[in-house]
């Protein structure tokens, strides 16, 4: 019997938190009982990395591209994060799908109602990233039997801690005393930018003997152009341009991670919050806001800090009281250690994709056997 063909579409590729998991993953698939293609509904700097792993095609300026190799009409999409109108085109091609979901409540305010209405209907089977969107999806009328827990996972023997920062931060000109906070992520509204500016300037203003320096690892969204000059405005304006730093998207985060004395989560939303893991299991006490969904559940595990209140003058707080404090910051290591590799390892999420990949096709298979007996 011919092996089945799966087509993971990914709505773009860049390195950012869904293409740059479902990337990590696919690399470690292994030895599989159907083939595999990619399809990017839009271009970007994972491109040539997804096709290294397996006949991709892009959708460039209007204009499709195939790189390396052919790909053919699948047996069954893979939506992963973004590219829900790509099920109008599984449904027209009869095709089922599957999606993963890594999206925010928010997310969803800006699809069509045709294409919600699809979503809630026509996929075969839903992965969600966290219990908060597993709950999202069930309120938005999926059945539950048809939604699986798969939370993203990471690299357990990458993001372990190989430095102590100190060669960086005397790269940046950051004193070996001063407390450094740390957040990573696009420069969007989403990720509490602001909130995390204005906290910055509270823990200046209200612990002047203390230093503070402040690093945001991630870079420009192309939809927000405008946004990080904002930002960088802001601060400017504060006279604080020396502490707080952007210093935009980087290749290999990790360097960067290993400097940080805390890391704050200013997100008003999140799905799941793959920095979050890295940075705790790195050994950095984390901190986020409980509202934000997500991280609600690295919370219940005990590696991650939460503040009730979303807003500067909560998480300044939260930040000072924990420099300070280091039998929390050990009890939060010490349940990274523990936790983390168990529950949120890629591999465990390779597992799971595998596994449920694997159903979905039985399931059909099972489905056109009884149809072809009528």
């Amino acid at each position: 019997m011919l092996k089945k063909t799966l087509t993971y579409v990914s709505h773009e590729a860049s390195r950012t938190g869904a293409p740059l998991f479902l990337y990590n993953a696919l690399s470690r698939m292994g030895t599989l009982n159907w083939n595999q293609q990619i399809l990017l509904l839009r271009d970007g700097p994972l491109r040539k990395s997804f096709a290294n792993l397996y006949p991709t095609k892009v959708h460039a300026e209007g204009v499709w591209k195939t790189f390396f190799h052919r790909i053919k009409k699948p047996d069954m999409y893979y939506l992963s994060s973004h590219s829900y109108s790509f099920l109008h085109q599984a449904k027209k091609e009869g095709i089922p799908a599957i999606c993963h979901v890594h999206e925010v409540p928010l997310s969803f305010e800006q699809e069509s109602p045709e294409t919600l209405e699809l979503l809630r209907i026509y996929p075969s089977s839903y992965l969600a990233v966290s219990r908060y969107v597993e709950k999202m999806l069930i309120s938005m009328g999926i059945e539950p039997k048809k939604i699986r827990y798969c939370p993203s996972g990471i690299d357990i023997q990458y993001w372990k801690r190989r430095s102590s920062g100190e060669g960086l931060r005397q790269k940046i000109g950051i004193p070996s005393d001063a407390v450094v906070v740390g957040m990573s992520g696009q420069v969007v509204p989403l990720k509490g930018v602001d909130i995390w500016v204005e906290m910055a300037i509270m823990l200046m203003k209200n612990h002047p003997d203390q230093e503070w320096y402040f690093l945001w690892v991630g870079g420009t969204s192309k939809y927000e152009p405008n946004y990080m000059q904002a930002m960088k405005q802001k601060v400017q304006d504060a006279g604080l341009s020396h502490y707080i730093h952007f210093v935009g998207e980087q290749r290999d985060p990790r360097p960067y991670y290993e400097v940080f004395d805390v890391f704050t989560l200013t997100s008003r939303m999140e799905s799941l919050s793959l920095v979050c893991l890295e940075n705790a299991l790195i050994g950095t006490p984390v901190i986020a806001f409980s509202a934000a969904g997500g991280p609600q559940e690295f919370g219940d595990h005990g590696f991650v800090e939460l503040v009730s209140e979303i807003g500067p003058e909560p998480m300044a707080d939260a930040v000072f009281h924990m420099q300070k404090n280091l039998k929390k910051q050990s009890e939060l290591q010490e349940n990274a250690a523990k936790n983390i590799p168990k529950l949120y390892s890629i591999d465990v999420s390779v597992s799971t994709m595998k596994d449920e990949i694997q159903r979905v096709f039985n399931d059909v298979q099972s489905s056109k056997m009884l149809c072809d007996e009528y």
